[in-house]
């Protein structure tokens, strides 16, 4: 068992989706509280249909990653194996792992989560041979592009994304794992 400061990644469980739908939820509450509802919009994921589902899924599959400080979900990686369709064709190498998501709750408790879990998705992304790891993320915050940036992830391109009905323009990002 950890103590509240160290943190604990591990593979999610779908008996974890409770608590990763409320942290979920929670940081899309905390950007939309300071006007940035553009990067995910303002309905809460455990409330858009079908996502719920869609998310239990991924879980099942193992592509959901948990990170803990003692019993509590402090932040979650979503890692798939390619790109999602949104990502232009020749932005990311072929056999690249993709980060759908990665997130962590505000605050004292969240810090060195975010790192934590990009260095888990580098772990398991060079694990599978993967010659890189891409992601994409809104393209209205400089914040993200600092993190990134610190992260060694270089900017490709970018691409629209179409959720929540609306198109949101999306920096896409690639951080070489293996020598060419």
């Amino acid at each position: 068992m950890s103590d509240n400061q160290h943190i604990t990644v591990r593979p999610a469980t779908t008996h974890d989706i409770p608590a990763l739908l409320t942290l979920m939820d929670s940081v899309l509450t905390w950007l939309v509280a300071r006007g940035r509802a553009e990067q995910w919009g303002t309905v809460p994921f455990s409330r858009i249909p079908g996502f719920p589902d869609l998310f239990t899924g991924w879980t099942a599959q193992g592509a959901v990653t948990t990170a803990e400080r003692g019993d509590t979900c402090v932040g979650l990686l979503a890692l798939a194996p390619a790109p999602p369709p949104r990502i232009p064709r020749g932005l990311i190498p072929d056999d690249a792992a993709f980060i759908h998501t990665v997130m962590s709750v505000r605050g004292p408790s969240g810090r060195g989560v975010g790192r934590a879990l990009l260095e888990e998705a580098a772990h398991r992304a060079e694990a599978s041979g993967a010659p890189a790891l891409g992601l994409d993320h809104w393209a209205g915050s400089a914040e993200l592009d600092r993190v990134y940036d610190q992260h060694g992830f270089v900017k490709v391109g970018t691409c629209e994304d179409h959720a929540n009905g609306r198109p949101t323009l999306n920096t896409v990002r690639v951080r070489p794992l293996l020598p060419s």
